[in-house]
């Protein structure tokens, strides 16, 4: 049986943290390119819609914080902290948001999605002993560690924990 290996967040593929087009630039809203934010139904495995969205233009104002679909996005302040969905379309979310653009290579994003949420657990934890509003910075997400096996057996895992979920 092959070795399961610690992975830190920023192995995983790319980690982005979104940004928000200026909320001054009428222009930039009410597209129709998702806008994630903590406010929106982080309860459910993937997001289908955002309660607000962008403009092409507002998409274009921040860039490279577009997101694909599978994208894991995780929510990294306050009482949201570790809330955890999965992309389905191209989505653009705020600074609140660390995501995660998997390598499909390596991991399954099914399996990552479980593994996530149950860091994110750990992460909502850590928040609760502190006073101050908290907030886990892009570099401080990467350095988070999760558990891996082989590919293959992650797919198994990620298909069986879906087919329950």
């Amino acid at each position: 049986m092959e070795e399961w290996k610690e992975i830190k967040v920023g192995d995983i593929g790319r980690v982005i943290t979104g940004k928000t087009p200026k909320t001054s630039n009428s222009t930039y809203y009410g597209g129709n390119i998702p806008f994630l934010t903590p406010s929106d139904d982080m309860s459910v495995k993937y997001v289908r819609d955002t309660k607000k969205h962008i403009t092409e233009e507002g998409r274009n104002s921040v860039k490279n914080a577009t997101l694909p679909a599978n994208a894991i996005c995780v929510s990294c302040i306050g009482s949201d902290l570790g809330k955890v969905v999965i992309t389905t379309k191209e989505t653009v979310t705020n600074q609140q948001i660390n995501s995660i653009i998997v390598d499909e290579t390596k991991f399954d994003v099914d399996y990552i999605y479980y593994a996530m949420i149950e860091l994110g657990k750990v992460l909502n934890f850590h928040s609760k002993t502190s006073t101050a509003v908290p907030i886990v910075n892009k570099s401080s997400f990467s350095q988070y560690a999760i558990l891996c096996p082989p590919l293959n057996v992650q797919k198994k895992i990620g298909t069986l924990l879906s087919s329950i979920d």
